[in-house]
């Protein structure tokens, strides 16, 4: 084999390349991000206070859909359709007539309706 043809260095003459540093111009110093405690107080505030006014700002969202359901879930709630003879309570087939709406407000004004002998 020809040493002429052979590209690798044999290993007596391996040389380190080094990479020179980034040169800045003297008088310009790498200036990093600090916050001083007191930025730090009024972002913590900033943020707490942007928090509390958007929670307080849906509140009465929420209050008004809370206040829905337990009208509507009262009102169910009241439905005769526990003493009706066709009510099984069971929640696969809560009823044999009307398995769709036994439990809404459908099941208020039912047509189906009799009420469980008392033998």
């Amino acid at each position: 084999m020809a040493q002429g043809h052979c590209n690798l260095v044999p290993s007596n003459h391996v040389t380190l390349m080094t990479v020179n540093p980034v040169v800045t111009k003297p008088g310009l110093a790498k200036q990093t991000a600090v916050i001083t405690p007191v930025e730090g107080l009024a972002l913590i505030l900033f943020c707490s206070t942007a928090a509390v006014a958007i929670f307080l700002l849906m509140l009465p969202d929420v209050w008004q859909v809370v206040r829905t359901k337990m009208t509507a879930f009262n009102r169910c709630h009241q439905a005769p359709y526990r003493t009706c003879r066709f009510f099984i309570d069971n929640h696969y087939l809560p009823c044999a007539v009307h398995p769709s709406f036994v439990f809404t407000e459908q099941a208020l004004d039912c047509a189906d309706y009799q009420p469980l002998s008392q033998h």
